[in-house]
């Protein structure tokens, strides 16, 4: 009799966590910068209360991640397109407070719609994130136009055209550019 509860038990809490979101790999359907936000489709499979296997539906007004800091004065950003690959990452909570200031009374825990996508997770390796780790180096390359910077102090821009905006005059020692 015992071990009947238990297993009941058990039956119901897998089935109870089954059904919590928690981090699913995903694609980008569309990015609007201008709201920071995406509508991504989750490349994984969802299987109905019935048993059907079906495909996730697109989830839309998803915010991105990108590297922020200081109050967003300092900010590394990239082109987000269409086929991205991204890590959704499900809130325990409605996002509706953090996103708009107030409080919508969604009550939705581990909900699809109270996700945030990670930009950058694929299924395959790049061969600039191997060169990367081999160099010990941060490789910033937009289609072969590239920016390396090594652990030993080389900064190297390979490119056609290499332009510095500057508000004011600076040395540059070893290379001996001064510019006044």
């Amino acid at each position: 009799m015992n071990s009947e509860l238990v297993h009941r038990i058990t039956e119901t809490a897998q089935k109870a966590a089954e059904r919590i979101h928690t981090a699913i790999p995903a694609t980008i359907v569309s990015y609007d910068p201008a709201k920071g936000q995406a509508t991504v489709k989750p490349t994984m499979k969802f299987t109905t209360q019935g048993g059907n296997i079906i495909d996730y539906p697109q989830v839309s007004g998803v915010p991105v991640v990108f590297q922020q800091h200081m109050g967003q004065k300092a900010t590394i950003g990239f082109p987000v397109k269409p086929g991205d690959g991204c890590l959704l990452v499900v809130s325990e909570q409605s996002l509706d407070y953090w996103m708009y200031g107030q409080d919508t009374g969604t009550n939705l825990k581990f909900d699809l719609t109270n996700a945030i996508a990670i930009p950058g997770l694929f299924s395959k390796a790049n061969a600039v994130v191997k060169e990367a780790c081999e160099q010990d180096a941060i490789i910033v390359d937009v289609s072969g136009t590239r920016l390396t910077v090594k652990s030993d102090g080389l900064i190297q821009a390979d490119c056609k055209k290499f332009v510095i905006n500057a508000s004011e005059s600076f040395k540059v020692n070893a290379g001996r550019i001064d510019l006044n």
